[in-house]
């Protein structure tokens, strides 16, 4: 595969990774407010929308993206010919710091 693949790939993923963190926050106030209804919460109701469940499952795939992303960014490092730049960023406006990157793969030194 070409680094063009794993490129469009990683940021796919980290798309993915920020929907899933969306997600798991939905799933997490679910679970709140779930268990503060306690036992007025139906059982046949809670047997079918699970949310401590629903939000193990979408962790499963959270660690599973962030894996594959890892695994893409391994590809990215070792098929790029670097070419590394130095910038400077702001931090606050009144603070900039320097860094140096790779303008095809954004890999910072």
């Amino acid at each position: 595969m070409s680094l063009e693949y794993y490129l469009f790939c990683r940021k796919q993923y980290d798309d993915i990774i920020r929907q899933l963190d969306e997600i798991l926050g939905k799933y997490e106030l679910m679970c709140v407010i779930t268990t503060a209804e306690g036992s007025a919460l139906e059982r046949d109701y809670y047997d079918i929308f699970r949310p401590h469940d629903n939000k193990y499952f979408f962790m499963e795939n959270l660690r599973h993206i962030q894996k594959c992303r890892k695994l893409c960014d391994q590809k990215v490092l070792t098929l790029c010919n670097h070419e590394y730049v130095t910038d400077m960023i702001d931090l606050t406006p009144e603070r900039s710091q320097e860094i140096t990157y790779c303008t095809i793969c954004e890999h910072t030194k």
